[in-house]
């Protein structure tokens, strides 16, 4: 059985040639660092501990970025600019965050699931938070970023999948930025649709059929695998 994530099956719809030579021929490429990624890193980093702290003491008299000093412990191998200015900027935005962070109780933070979506693919991942509001509970996915919010397919999809572990009532997106927080509400995608898609992963997986369709729809450019696939040089 194939083990893929939220972020595999995207990877399938921008190009299923690079889900090939991910998850198939198992050719890992190192993502280059950069500020931005060590960035949400440790903010992913610090809100976790700083609610699991929560789930087992209680209220804590700690805000977010109280965390950072442990945190910052898993960066280690991280050139210590970068680091610096990573943890300046998560710093920030942690504290943007605190506010709402203060209002959630959380039942769950950075929990493990992994679920068989059929007979060829197990899904699996971590759930950056379920909290409890009133009766209800709801899955919360955080997303730092410096730029203008707007839709995003790509979240949307994520959301819906981890709706199959049937874990929370409601799904958000909590963006937060260098100025604010927002939240996102996402609906899950009508269930028909979300299983064709994983059906389209699986005929792929069973046939070997794996298109490169990232060659048309551009993505190419921005593709991980684009120094190693015999098709990216195709002009």
């Amino acid at each position: 059985m194939l083990e893929i994530s939220a972020s595999g099956i995207n990877l399938y719809l921008q190009c299923p040639y690079s889900f090939k030579l991910k998850y198939i021929d198992k050719i890992e490429i190192s993502q280059q660092e950069s500020i931005s990624l060590i960035t949400g890193r440790l903010v992913h980093r610090c809100l976790e501990l700083f609610f699991k702290d929560r789930m087992n003491i209680g209220d804590v008299y700690l805000k977010p970025s109280d965390y950072m000093k442990v945190a910052i412990e898993d960066f280690n191998h991280i050139n210590p600019l970068l680091l610096d200015e990573a943890v300046e900027e998560a710093d920030h935005y942690l504290t943007i965050y605190n506010r709402v962070a203060q209002t959630i109780t959380p039942e769950s933070s950075e929990e493990y699931f992994e679920m068989e979506l059929n007979n060829n693919l197990k899904l699996r991942g971590y759930i950056d938070l379920i909290a409890r509001e009133g009766k209800k509970r709801v899955l919360i996915d955080f997303k730092t970023t410096r730029s203008n919010i707007k839709d995003n397919p790509k979240y949307t999809l994520q959301l819906s999948l981890y709706s199959l572990t049937h874990k929370a009532d409601s799904y958000f997106l909590h963006y937060i930025t260098p100025t604010s927080v927002q939240v996102k509400e996402i609906k899950p995608i009508d269930k028909i649709i979300l299983h064709s898609i994983i059906n389209s992963v699986e005929n792929s997986v069973i046939h070997n059929n794996f298109p490169p369709t990232g060659m048309i729809n551009e993505a190419c450019n921005s593709c991980l695998y684009r120094k190693i696939c015999k098709f990216a040089t195709i002009k």
